[in-house]
């Protein structure tokens, strides 16, 4: 196995014979005929690598002794050139230090050699730069210092790998020399090279002496040549200008044989200005009288490029034919203004032929590019500072000069885009200018634009946005970002991004709004995410031009994402496209039970507006659809549940003339599916069956033929079983009660129960849930329905009678009381009440119970006692209430006339058989007489309509339950029907005819004239009616002041024009002796 021993040198050691790697052979005697005639090969090696190492190492050290004097000998930007001869001084010891270390150890080290070979070659590139530096004047210092301290920079970085691998090829390093070593190569690294402060001061009096005129421009020559002077560390004389005029002459040939016309061209302007001040001063007459330099100078360079009609500087200079140059469009005005003459010289002119002076415009584009180039170099040189103000003077300068094609390029090649990223994110820099100059860069290249994203630029101007921070430069570059498919994906996914833009969107700003637009139709249209988190954000227009080219997979996703999006009611709006209903209700066939679920989710949310659910009822394939789903074996029990709140919502925005006009509500109604419905019903889940129950009910209450189709027997089987399954089937209780009562409503003749014993179990249900429930939705469903049962169903009064139905309303009643005390005294509302729908309806249970023709069930009434609970309703209750409270004690006030009349004729009949002795007792006891023996009975407290009759506590009397006030004050009710039961009530006073006069006496007494009148006035005509009989019974047994007399006298003379009440309008006028009793009207 050969063994490499030496660059070009290899030892074949199975015939003992050296090698070079140009596979030249040589024997092991020709090698080594100079050495020691006992050396081995190896020996020999080590001997020749020894030499070779230590040769390398010296020449090293001695080039980098000449850099560290050259580089101290610089004259211009020392502070630069000071710190890096500092770390070269510092490189040399290190390298001084290995190689003693080596040639004591008599060992070489191939990545060693390597090393110093390549640091070598740096070294002496550091020295050409410097040597060329110093080889030129000292103007010419200073205006190439920047790209000369650019290259100086780059040389050093080189150099700081070189000695880093130098300590990595030398791993036996003490700690002291690794030490220094890092600090080395740190340093070198974080050297700057910035040009001096003073440097740009003279860089910029450089522009302004070219800028000014005249006496001017020696004026700032002088103060630049102070500078210089200062900054070379030379005298500023006379021989200093001619030393640098013949430097720069020198300079100026070599560029011109390079043809490097800018740089040429600017290094004659400052010959011109150095000229200037070898000249004396002009006098002031001359300064004062001369126009036009008589020497060619920087003047006459820098005027040659100015139009002397338009005073500035030409972009297309055209020559005419005595010689002189103007702006074309200017020497064009100028001769369409009738001028033949040349405007400089004045000399008339042959000819106003205009000639193209390729020359000049070279030159005018030659010298714009070299000072942009300048300019350029002077922005970029500028980022390397810590100075705010200098960093957005930078950036200022940068945003001029970005416009220009080359400048980006350079910027670019420049790296200066990072960090043009971290100072738009510093609040101290001047962020509009850096967001212009990304923009730029963004729109250059594709490189540019994904540096700016990774830098983080995307995330910042978001976050900028969402502080209402909105710049249009900033939307502008998101813009050129977005471009790129890339990086659109990464603004898509960044935070916030997507809200922010639809937010922008409704920006005031048009521009702004156009661009945010712009944006969001850059993000890959190929990404639900996107278009989902923009319908999320309230942008809808990609959503739905999505789902109508989108896949099944991909309609399937966003009908799952639209359901759980909050929508108003603008929002919704955007949905009511036909398309997309269409597309919609079409995946209620999908094959995929997904898909079907999504569908039904979105759809569900949709029809919770009504303009959409109005869009769905006319679509002709979503009723059908729906009811597939209903009727399918293999529907899952949550399909049917939301199927069926859909078709709520359907019927719910349906109108009387849909049904004439939509076939699929007409058959969503007919007998066939109501039928197939209730079976459904009572199969289903009890969820399914209370979504199915609270769809009966939204169509029992739209169409009067669903009302008649339904089938309550069906139903109360329903209440019937959910009742005995407990709280478990509660909701299913609630519906078929709702349902049951809605329909019992509707129908006069009471709702129609199956037949026993089914019957009996139903009412007895319906008791326990009235009296046990802890619902009072249910309660009140269910006293509604028992009020409605069949009235001349004995079965069902005698299970009433033995049920606890008549406690329950006593206690509903005592109830009702207390919380209206208690709702009064906290000045609440008591249209809040939410028990007054169970108070109307065990109030219509009641009217069942105090029928006249039940006596079983009246008598129940009359041993509880119940009308101190009834008499507040009439001033507290709802006007349903008060009607129904007013016919209950006109039920219970015949019941007690019947009973007294039956019990009197009972005893006359008794009386007949008995004898006297007899007959006396039994007359005291019954006897109606306020003269009463009893006790019990005293005359002040008998009633003066009924005497003893009502004194029993089971007997009832208006009088003595004091109700005949709150039953005048309710004849003031407007509320149809109130009035008209109120005098149904008073009326039974009247029922003893010999007691009349005394009834009147109660009413007149409470008020009750001016009430009658009233209702005479403003009622309804049957209560007028009712209101005239009772007025006709008062008339005779009350006296009528003047006024009330006169207001009756017009009533009455008004109601001789009503056909129904002009008779007895006109029998009381006749009383009043106001008509002859022989009148027409009788």
């Amino acid at each position: 196995m050969p063994s490499i021993l030496s660059p070009g040198l290899v030892l074949d050691e199975g015939h003992g014979r050296w090698y070079s790697n140009n596979h030249e052979n040589h024997s092991l005697g020709e090698l080594g005929s100079s050495a020691h005639k006992g050396l081995t090969a190896m020996d020999f090696a080590v001997n020749v690598g020894t030499s070779a190492w230590d040769e390398l190492c010296t020449r090293v050290i001695r080039t980098v002794s000449q850099l560290i004097r050259e580089a101290e000998d610089v004259a211009v930007e020392k502070e630069s050139f000071f710190m890096f001869s500092k770390y070269v001084k510092q490189m040399k010891t290190i390298i001084e230090e290995l190689h003693a270390k080596r040639m004591e150890a008599r060992t070489e080290s191939m990545p060693m050699k390597k090393v110093l070979q390549e640091l070598e070659l740096d070294v002496n590139k550091a020295l050409d730069i410097i040597r060329i530096y110093k080889s030129k004047g000292k103007f010419s210092l200073l205006i190439n210092s920047g790209s000369v301290l650019s290259k100086m920079k780059e040389v050093a970085h080189e150099m700081a790998r070189d000695v880093n691998l130098l300590s990595l090829a030398n791993l036996d390093l003490t700690l002291d020399l690794k030490s220094k070593t890092n600090e080395i190569v740190n340093g070198f690294q974080s050297m700057e090279f910035k040009v001096a402060v003073s440097t740009e001061t003279i860089m910029s009096e450089i522009e302004r002496c070219h800028a000014a005129k005249n006496g001017g421009r020696r004026e700032h020559g002088e103060q630049l040549l102070k500078q210089i002077a200062e900054a070379v560390g030379a005298m500023p004389n006379a021989s200093l200008v001619r030393s640098e005029i013949q430097l720069l002459r020198q300079e100026k040939e070599e560029l011109e044989l390079r043809k490097q016309r800018a740089e040429a061209l600017q290094i004659t302007q400052l010959i011109h200005l150095l000229r200037s001040l070898e000249t004396p001063p002009p006098s002031p007459r001359s300064e004062t009288s001369a126009s036009t330099p008589t020497s060619p100078g920087l003047q006459n360079l820098i005027s040659s490029f100015v139009c002397p009609l338009s005073d500035e500087q030409m972009e297309d200079p055209v020559a005419i034919v005595c010689g002189h140059s103007f702006e074309r469009k200017a020497i064009s005005d100028h001769f369409k203004q009738g001028e033949t003459s040349c405007p400089v010289c004045k000399e008339e002119l042959p000819s106003l032929e205009l000639t193209t002076n390729i020359s000049l415009r070279s030159s005018i584009i030659e010298w714009k590019n070299r000072n942009l180039n300048l300019r350029l170099q002077k922005a970029i040189s500028a980022f390397d500072s810590i100075e705010t103000d200098v960093l957005n003077q930078a950036l200022d300068d940068l945003q001029e000069l970005i416009e220009v094609p080359e400048c980006i390029a350079e910027i670019s090649r420049r790296g200066l885009v990072s960090k043009i990223v971290d100072l738009m994110k510093c609040s101290s820099m001047n962020t509009k200018a850096a967001l212009k100059c990304l923009s730029c860069l963004a729109n250059h290249s594709s490189e540019n634009k994904e540096l700016i994203a990774m830098k983080g630029a995307i995330r910042y101007m978001v976050k900028r946005f969402c502080r209402g921070d909105i710049d249009p430069d900033a939307v502008e570059l998101l813009v050129r970002l977005s471009d790129e498919d890339i990086i659109a994906e990464q603004i898509g996914n960044t935070k916030d991004a997507i809200p922010t833009l639809v937010s922008l969107v409704q920006c005031t700003n048009p521009d702004i709004s156009l661009k945010a637009q712009i944006v969001l139709r850059n993000l890959p249209s190929s990404n639900t995410g996107f278009v989902i988190k923009m319908a999320e954000a309230g942008h809808f227009d990609p959503f739905l031009a999505q789902f109508h080219q989108g896949s099944s997979a991909m309609r399937r996703l966003m009908a799952t994402a639209l359901a759980k999006i909050q929508l108003s009611e603008t929002a919704a709006e955007k949905f009511e496209t036909a398309d997309f209903i269409k597309a919609l209700t079409k995946m209620l066939y999908s094959n995929r039970p997904d898909s079907k679920y999504s569908c039904l989710q979105c759809i569900k949310k949709l029809v919770g507006f009504s303009r959409l659910a109005r869009r769905f009822l006319s679509e002709k394939e979503t009723i059908p659809a729906l009811l597939g789903l209903l009727y399918s074996s293999i529907s899952e029990n949550h399909w049917k549940q939301e199927a069926t709140d859909i078709l709520i919502s359907l019927v719910g925005v349906s109108e009387p003339s849909d049904y004439s006009t939509n076939i699929s509500l007409q058959e969503l109604h007919s007998q066939h599916n109501i039928d197939e419905l209730l079976k459904l019903a009572a199969t289903s889940t009890p969820r399914t069956k209370a979504a199915l129950l609270r769809f009966f009910l939204a169509m029992v209450q739209k169409s009067e033929v669903t009302l008649d189709s339904i089938n309550t027997d069906q139903i109360a089987l329903i209440c019937l079983y959910s009742a005995s399954e407990g709280d478990v089937q509660g909701e299913v209780r609630l519906q078929a009660l709702k349902l049951m009562y809605c329909v019992a409503k509707a129908k006069p003749s009471g709702i129609q129960l199956p037949q026993s014993p089914q019957k009996e179990r139903i009412v007895t249900a319906l008791v326990t849930i009235l009296t046990s429930s802890r619902s009072m939705e249910e309660r009140s469903a269910a006293a509604g329905i028992i009020s409605r049962l069949p009235v001349d169903d004995i079965a069902i009064d005698e299970m009433l009678c033995r049920s606890e139905a008549l406690k329950t309303i006593l206690d509903v009643l005592s109830a009702a009381d207390a919380r209206h005390v208690e709702m009064t005294r906290e000045t609440l509302p008591i249209t809040n009440d939410p028990t007054q729908g169970l108070l109307e309806n065990v109030l219509a249970i009641l009217l069942r119970y105090t029928d006249p023709a039940k006596p079983e069930l009246w008598k129940q009434v009359s041993k509880l006692e119940l009308y101190p609970s009834l008499i507040p309703v009439l001033s507290t209750g709802s006007s349903v209430a008060k009607q129904q409270t007013a016919l209950a004690l006109a039920n219970l006030c015949q019941c007690t006339h019947h009973s007294a009349t039956t019990s009197a004729t009972a005893t006359v009949e008794q009386s007949t058989t008995m004898g006297p002795s007899q007959w006396l007792t039994q007359f005291v006891l019954n006897s109606s007489w306020c003269c009463s023996i009893y006790p019990s009975v005293h005359p002040s407290s008998l009633c003066p309509i009924h005497g003893s009759v009502c004194s029993s506590g089971h007997a009832f009397c208006l009088i003595k339950a004091n109700a005949v006030k709150p039953l005048v004050h309710m004849l003031s009710d407007a509320e149809t029907g109130v009035s008209e039961t109120a005098l149904m009530a008073l009326d039974t006073l009247f029922m003893d005819s010999e007691k009349i006069s005394n009834a009147a006496k109660a009413i007149v007494d409470n008020q009750g004239i001016a009430a009658i009148l009233g209702v005479l006035e403003k009622g309804h005509p049957s209560a007028k009616e009712k209101a005239l009989d009772i007025f006709i019974k008062i008339f005779p047994h009350c006296t009528l002041t003047k006024p009330q007399f006169q207001r009756l006298e017009g009533i009455l003379i008004h109601l001789l024009q009503s056909e129904s009440l002009k008779k007895k309008a006109a029998f009381l006028l006749g009383k009043m002796d106001i008509i002859p009793q022989q009148s027409s009207y009788f």
